[in-house]
């Protein structure tokens, strides 16, 4: 659990600061992609009113996604 939530972390100051954790980040629609499947992760490994505030947060990312957010269209690899 440790890995995943410091792996979010690092992703939400890189977007917050410009400081990056990748030497060739993707767009930022992937990003928060990533994060929505990381939450995904930290979800399954908590419990009781954690994991609706966990998913709570991963359905603000994909919503954003949906809306529009992000500066880039995501890849298609």
């Amino acid at each position: 659990m440790d890995t995943q939530l410091n792996s979010i972390t690092a992703g939400v100051f890189e977007e917050q600061e410009g400081h990056l954790t990748q030497s060739e980040p993707g767009p930022k629609v992937d990003r928060i992609v990533e994060v929505a499947e990381k939450l995904d992760g930290l979800a399954e490994e908590a419990s009781g009113e954690t994991v609706d505030h966990i998913l709570s947060a991963r359905n603000h990312c994909l919503e954003y996604v949906e809306e529009g957010g992000g500066d880039e269209q995501p890849r298609t690899e």
